[in-house]
C-alpha cells in the first residue's frame, strides 16, 4: 500500500561549474538544387570530418533536496533532516531468527527491514558520499551476509533508529528515509497489477495534440531555466516540443545540445545535414516519401531524443514530416487486437544498415522487439523502421503470414489520421521529439528552382536529457520530474514522481 511522503529541506547550497571546449570544424553543405528532373546535376554535399578536442569536467554541487512532495512507492533515495510527525516510528521489534526488524508507524501499520539491507543503507560518512549519492562501503567485501546487530534502538522522540553492529560502528537512521526506503511484501507483489501502458507516467495524443504542441524561443531555452524546464518536461511528458526563432545559421544545434549536455555521436556525424544527395545512402537524403520510423533501431544503444531544425523549406507543396505517438496507438493495438500486440511484443525484428558517410564506413546491424516491454509488461519504446527491417527472427514459414498481418496491423493504425498529423517546419523552426516514442516522418516533394529544403539533424541520450530536467527540478523547487520506484524497469527508464 503507498502512502504519501513529504519532505521540506531548504538549499543550502548549490554551485555547479562546467567547462566546455570544443574546437570542431563542420561544414553544413546547403544545396540549391535546380531543375534536378532536366538538368540531372546536383551540387554535391562536402563536410569534413569532424576533429573533436575538448575536455569537459564537472564538478558535482553538493545539496539538499528543495521543498517538495513526494509518492512513496516502495522506494526512495535520499534523506531529509526535517521530520515530520507522520513519520514518527510507535515501535520496533527485532526477529533475530529472520534477521529482521519491525517498524511499526505511528498510523499503526508495520514494515519489515532486513538486517543485511540496514547494513547496506548505512549513511554515515564512513559509508556513505552524499556529496555524489555513492556508497563507500564494498558490502560483500566489509559486511558479513549474516550479520546481527547487538543493539537497536529507537529515539526518545522516535524520529532515529539507531543500530549497533558487532564491530562497533553505528548506523543512524532517521524515520524519513526509512519509510522512503521500506520494502513491499510478498503478499504485495503477488498482488501487484501493472495497468499503466507505459513504464514512464506520461500523456498520450492522437492528431489532435497538432494544435497543442508545446512551442518555446531559443533564446529562451538558453537564458531562462524555468522556459528550460518546460521545454524538456514537455519532452518528456508529451515527447514532442516545437524551438521557434532560431537563427538559420551554423551552429545553432550544437548551441543547444551543449547548453543541455552534449550531442550524440553517431556514425553520420554529430550534426546531419538532411536534403537532397546525388549519392543518397538513405532515403531522407532523396526527395522521396519518408514512412513513419523511428531512427537508428540498429544500435544497440539507441538514441532516445532526436533534434531535426529547418535552415531552408521548399514554398510549394510537400516536405511535411509526420508525427504519431506510437504509445498511443500501442494501447489502441493490446485492446482491439491483443494477438497482434503480442507477437510485436515478443518476436524480435532484425534491422541492418551500411554505407559511407562523415566518419567513414559503417556497417550496423541490431535486433529488438517492434514494441520493446519492460519486465512489467509495459511499453519502453517503439523500434518501427520500415527502411532498415530486414526480417522477423524465429518466426517459422508456417507462422510468417500471422507474423505480418500483426504487422500491418499496427502500421495501418500508425497512419490512420486520427492519430497522425503533419507539420511543415518553417526556416528557424526545430522540432525535437522523444525517439523511443514518437515516429517521425517525411512527404515527398518535387524540387523547384526557385528554393530548395535543408533541414539539420541531431542526438540527444535520454541520460543527458534526464539528468539536466532533474537538476533544473530541483534548482526550480518543482522537485526531481525523472525519478525512479520500485516499479523501475531493468532497462533504465524511469517513472514521473
Amino acid at each position: 500500500m503507498s502512502r504519501n511522503a513529504t519532505l521540506n529541506a531548504r538549499d543550502n547550497h548549490t554551485t555547479k561549474s562546467r567547462e566546455l571546449e570544443f574546437a570542431s570544424t563542420i561544414q553544413i553543405a546547403k544545396t540549391q538544387e535546380r531543375n534536378l528532373v532536366q538538368v540531372h546535376s546536383v551540387k554535391r554535399l562536402e563536410k569534413k570530418k569532424i576533429i573533436m578536442i575538448g575536455a569537459w569536467r564537472a564538478a558535482c554541487a553538493s545539496f539538499r533536496l528543495s521543498s517538495q512532495i513526494l509518492r512513496c512507492q516502495h522506494h526512495g533515495l535520499g534523506t531529509s533532516s526535517h521530520h515530520l510527525s507522520k513519520f514518527l516510528m510507535s515501535n520496533i521489534k527485532e526477529s533475530p531468527a529472520k534477521k529482521m526488524v519491525s517498524i511499526t508507524w505511528k498510523d499503526n501499520k508495520t514494515d519489515v527491514f532486513p538486517y543485511i539491507y540496514l547494513r547496506d543503507n548505512c549513511q554515515c560518512p564512513e559509508c556513505f558520499f552524499k556529496d555524489s549519492n555513492q556508497r563507500l562501503v564494498d558490502v560483500v567485501r566489509d559486511v558479513d551476509i549474516n550479520v546481527k546487530p547487538t543493539k537497536v534502538e529507537l529515539s526518545e522522540d522516535k524520529t532515529n533508529l539507531s543500530i549497533t553492529w558487532p564491530d562497533g560502528h553505528v548506523t543512524m537512521l532517521d524515520a524519513d528515509f526509512l519509510f522512503k526506503k521500506r520494502l513491499p511484501s510478498e503478499v504485495e507483489l503477488k498482488g501487484r497489477v501493472y495497468t499503466d501502458v507505459t513504464t514512464r507516467k506520461v500523456e498520450l495524443w492522437g492528431s489532435e495534440f497538432k494544435k497543442h504542441i508545446p512551442r518555446m524561443k531559443f533564446h529562451d531555452i538558453l537564458n531562462n531555466e524555468a522556459v528550460e524546464f518546460e521545454f524538456l518536461d514537455s519532452l518528456y511528458r508529451y515527447g514532442l516540443a516545437l524551438v521557434t526563432d532560431m537563427p538559420t545559421e551554423e551552429g545553432q544545434v550544437e548551441k543547444l545540445g551543449d547548453h543541455i549536455g552534449y550531442l550524440r555521436m553517431t556514425a553520420y556525424g554529430k550534426t546531419i545535414v538532411v536534403s537532397t544527395r546525388l549519392k543518397a545512402n538513405s532515403v531522407a537524403y532523396t526527395s522521396y516519401t519518408l514512412p513513419l520510423h523511428s531512427d537508428l533501431p540498429y544500435y544497440e544503444a539507441k538514441p532516445g531524443i532526436q533534434l531535426l531544425f529547418c535552415h531552408e523549406q521548399i514554398p510549394s507543396e510537400g516536405g511535411d514530416n509526420s508525427l504519431v505517438d506510437s504509445f498511443h496507438v500501442a494501447e489502441q493495438l493490446k485492446k482491439e487486437d491483443p494477438h497482434a500486440y503480442e507477437l510485436l511484443t515478443t518476436t524480435h525484428v532484425l534491422f541492418h544498415t551500411a554505407g559511407t558517410d562523415i566518419l567513414g564506413e559503417y556497417d550496423l546491424e541490431g535486433a529488438r522487439p517492434l514494441l520493446e516491454l519492460d519486465q512489467n509488461g509495459r511499453l519502453l519504446r517503439c523500434n518501427h523502421n520500415e527502411g532498415t527491417r530486414q526480417c522477423f527472427l524465429g518466426v517459422s514459414a508456417e507462422k510468417t503470414q500471422e507474423m505480418y498481418e500483426a504487422y500491418y496491423s499496427l502500421t495501418t493504425r500508425l497512419k490512420d489520421p486520427n492519430n497522425m498529423f503533419l507539420h511543415k517546419l518553417s526556416p528557424g523552426e526545430m522540432i525535437v521529439f522523444d525517439n523511443d516514442r514518437v515516429l517521425h516522418g517525411r512527404m515527398g516533394y518535387t524540387l523547384t528552382e526557385e528554393a530548395g529544403r535543408c533541414l539539420e539533424s541531431a542526438y540527444i541520450d535520454w541520460d543527458v536529457a534526464r539528468s539536466r530536467l532533474n537538476v533544473l527540478g530541483k534548482r526550480l523547487n518543482k522537485g526531481p520530474v525523472a525519478r525512479m520506484d520500485s516499479k523501475l524497469s531493468v532497462t533504465g527508464q524511469w517513472s514521473v514522481s
